[in-house]
């Protein structure tokens, strides 16, 4: 099923690369940077743990799960207008009931431009309207989305709080911001990406619990830190197109890796 929100950074023209080297069979499934959790909508498993430092994002997974039609009736109560936009957006999201706080963030994700999600200094969403409107996920696609995250544990915070619980037999799918993309997450916004210090701790995470028997797909930009880092891993390269500053008329191809450890 397609995700519900549009992201910046989103795996989804990656999508086929992925679910070829998932694993087969596993445990839990456990992804600690969701976003718009392209993979996990695509595989639906039975059991698995979503994680975000935004909080905005893992708000809006528990609100679609516990009522998806209060979500509906809210999402489509908005206009998709220009003011409607910007109303949206200088709205406070704590002010919110958490229906209104999820379809906040789904018309914001639906209409901003190009999907991202960047706050300022006061962690105040600041991201200008695009240049279209997005289709909103119907009816039957929030209640779908409801049932699939019902048997899912959803944590706000750093990578560190939902990959923590990792264990033999669970896949682990990682996919942190980059540091030269438009990827923006809670903290990581105003920086732009993980820091060095951030990757380090993510690549000794990784090489933790792939000794504890659990299952890890990492996707990252093509980089010696991280290939040299995990020199018994698997090492899938890509070209991906990429549009430049956003604009989708100016293309150009990066290189990224698949790193795993099965």
């Amino acid at each position: 099923m397609n995700p519900l929100l549009r992201w910046a950074g989103s795996k989804r023209k990656l999508l086929h690369e992925l679910r070829e080297l998932a694993p087969h069979s596993y445990k839990r499934y456990i992804e600690p940077f969701a976003g718009s959790a392209v993979l996990f909508f695509d595989l639906l498993p039975s059991k698995a743990v979503l994680g975000d430092l935004n909080a905005e994002v893992i708000a809006t997974y528990l609100s679609v799960r516990d009522d998806p039609l209060d979500v509906a009736r809210h999402l489509y109560s908005i206009p998709q207008t220009r003011d409607a936009y910007y109303l949206m957006r200088q709205l406070d999201p704590t002010g919110l009931s958490n229906s209104q706080r999820a379809a906040r963030l789904i018309f914001l994700m639906k209409s901003c431009f190009n999907g991202v999600y960047r706050t300022n200094r006061s962690g105040v969403f600041n991201v200008p309207l695009g240049n279209r409107f997005f289709t909103l996920p119907s009816v039957s696609a929030l209640e779908s989305a409801s049932e699939a995250l019902q048997k899912v544990e959803l944590i706000t915070g750093d990578f560190s709080a939902s990959i923590a619980t990792a264990s033999d037999g669970d896949f682990v799918y990682l996919d942190p911001p980059y540091s030269d993309s438009t990827r923006f997450r809670g903290e990581y916004s105003y920086q732009g990406a993980f820091q060095c210090a951030d990757l380090e701790r993510l690549i000794d995470t990784c090489k933790i619990i792939s000794g504890k028997g659990a299952k890890v797909l990492l996707s990252f930009k093509e980089c010696d830190s991280v290939c040299d880092s995990l020199p018994d891993w698997k090492i899938k390269r890509l070209d991906v197109s990429r549009s430049v500053a956003g604009f989708a008329g100016s293309r150009r191809s990066a290189r990224e890796v698949l790193v795993y450890n099965y």
